[in-house]
């Protein structure tokens, strides 16, 4: 299905102009994770629908997104990988979100863990998207690092114990999305812009 989806939207836009096979394959890279997100949300919305949890999954993932937005983080090798590992997580975090009760000392603890996390090891490259921009790579740790402050000073100005979930939940998530012993637990290269570097010299 997906394969079908990918080759019948090439061969309408190479009807209307004519593609390099560069262009080809950046377009295909682009349309497979095209489908793949929108399969997925498709799905889980389903599955929030299903568990009273629409609100929770739409929040969940704004928040998720835009500390990845700029963090970057791992990604799974195959579609397999990725549907077993993204829909629980999602689905399990909106639960979280909506039931779970935590301290504000432990709020504070998974905060600092998430803040050095980020000023330590953000941003994450993966070994097919390497980012072989100094400038670019400390641009986004600054980024990331002040969303992740911005979120700190949400959770004191909205008092309430479901944003904070969401919050937490999200922060820990892609805490551990940028983690070198996550990527060496999954077999995944760790700061891949070194790697591309020495290849250059």
């Amino acid at each position: 299905m997906k394969e079908k989806f990918v080759l019948n939207t090439i061969d309408t836009i190479k009807k209307e102009r004519i593609l390099s096979p560069l262009e080809i394959k950046k377009l295909k890279y682009g349309l497979e994770g095209f489908y793949n997100l929108f399969t997925k949300l498709v799905v889980m919305l389903i599955l929030a629908i299903i568990f009273n949890l629409v609100k929770e999954l739409v929040v969940l993932i704004v928040i998720y997104s835009s500390l990845r937005l700029y963090g970057f983080g791992i990604h799974a090798k195959s579609t397999l990988q990725c549907w077993l590992s993204t829909v629980p997580v999602y689905i399990g975090g909106c639960f979280f979100i909506k039931y779970a009760t935590i301290s504000r000392m432990v709020v504070y603890i998974i905060f600092g863990f998430g803040f050095l996390s980020f000023l330590f090891f953000a941003p994450a490259d993966t070994a097919s998207r390497p980012l072989i921009h100094k400038n670019k790579r400390i641009r986004a740790k600054i980024l990331s690092l002040l969303v992740v402050i911005i979120y700190l000073l949400l959770i004191f100005l909205i008092p309430s114990n479901w944003f904070t979930n969401a919050v937490i939940y999200a922060l820990i998530i892609e805490s551990l999305a940028i983690n070198p012993l996550v990527y060496k637990l999954f077999g995944a290269s760790f700061n891949n812009y070194k790697t591309y570097q020495k290849n250059m010299v």
